[in-house]
């Protein structure tokens, strides 16, 4: 019987995962150089390791230049087809292609998503990427496609009223305040009335019966999203809206969409958006949203590559991170530093309305 046994480490020479630990503290704490001269050390001194694809990931993580990231990963699916977190690197493609406006790349990213990695835990975001994709390709029939299937293949509670709340706003984008885009809403509030999309569904019904004039309708709404869910972004625009409301003195009145409400709405109905009016007890400001990111790292190397912007803060959201660039006084400001944003920097920034009330901030938009 012939016993293979490991030839002994050199006098002073790392282990594997002795050089893997150092690679990683040194990319965390955004040494991208010292990293990089470890790895090819690394290297030599294990020719065959097994922790290459690991190793180049790390690197890729590490890099702060987003066209730059990109070939990294890409070469990593190309050359080590097998890789166990090939889902992860093709999920920062994808992120990567969305952050910089990519429509294009990110469509075709996120459709070789889904069929490479069709049980992967990342599953439902190459589905997200993919419907953003064709929502600002202008493909909305395709967009709505995608989200239906997304719908028909989710069954967890709170993303399955958030892919309807997605299909609301294609609808709302494609035919307005139409007889689709009310009949969604109505969908969300009775069949998710505990869900995290729950706020945003009576924002979008005091909204709607706002829009047709239904007084009584729309400030019943507002009212309970108001009392319901105090604190929420909704609740904040939802008593900006309220206000504007007093002068018809409303009346409370049943406001989930009947089988009358939605025959009488049009198939089409492309109307002006409603003007917020202003609250002069709150201070109102505009932002950029940037992300959202899978983690806190990712967040604080776009921080660092815009540390020019005068106000920047790297915000937690339910699932993620995001990036808030810049503070402008009204949305003409704000569309001029997304447009600035795009050309420098090729990043994708969500506007976002802030107000403040002296002692907390509520953020409308994400």
């Amino acid at each position: 019987m012939v016993i293979s046994i490991s030839p002994a480490l050199a006098v002073g020479q790392k282990s594997e995962n002795q050089y893997l630990d150092g690679i990683k503290k040194f990319a965390g704490n955004k040494n991208g150089s010292s990293a990089k001269k470890l790895s090819a050390e690394f290297f030599k001194a294990y020719p065959k390791t097994k922790y290459v694809p690991d190793v180049k990931l790390i690197l890729a993580d590490a890099e702060t230049i987003p066209t730059k990231a990109v070939p990294q990963y890409q070469s990593i699916l190309k050359n080590f087809r097998y890789f166990k977190k090939n889902d992860y690197v093709q999920y920062r493609i994808c992120e990567i292609n969305y952050l910089m406006s990519n429509w294009l790349e990110l469509k075709t990213e996120a459709q070789n998503g889904g069929k490479k990695f069709p049980k992967s835990r990342f599953r439902d975001n190459f589905s997200m990427f993919l419907i953003f994709s064709l929502m600002q390709l202008g493909d909305y029939e395709g967009a709505e496609h995608e989200c239906r299937r997304l719908v028909g293949n989710n069954h967890d509670y709170n993303n399955l009223a958030a892919a309807l709340l997605i299909l609301a706003n294609i609808q709302k984008k494609s035919s307005g305040m139409s007889k689709q885009y009310i009949g969604s809403i109505r969908e969300i509030a009775k069949g998710f009335s505990e869900s995290d999309a729950m706020p945003a569904a009576l924002f979008f019904m005091g909204e709607f019966y706002e829009q047709k004039k239904l007084y009584d309708e729309s400030y019943s709404a507002y009212s309970d999203l108001i009392a319901k869910y105090p604190g929420s972004p909704e609740a904040t625009e939802g008593d900006v809206r309220i206000k504007s409301l007093m002068k018809y003195n409303p009346k409370r009145a049943t406001y989930l969409p009947g089988k009358k409400i939605i025959d009488a709405a049009d198939s089409i109905d492309i109307s002006p958006e409603i003007d917020i009016p202003d609250d002069k007890h709150s201070m109102i400001f505009y932002s950029l949203s940037v992300g959202p990111f899978i983690s806190l790292k990712s967040a604080e190397e776009i921080k660092k590559l815009l540390n020019e912007y005068d106000f920047i803060k790297t915000v937690r959201l339910k699932n993620g991170y995001a990036v808030y660039v810049s503070r402008s006084p009204d949305e003409e400001s704000i569309l001029k530093v997304k447009i600035r944003l795009a050309e420098e920097h090729g990043l994708n920034g969500r506007i976002v309305r802030i107000s403040s009330d002296g002692k907390n901030s509520y953020i409308y938009g994400e």
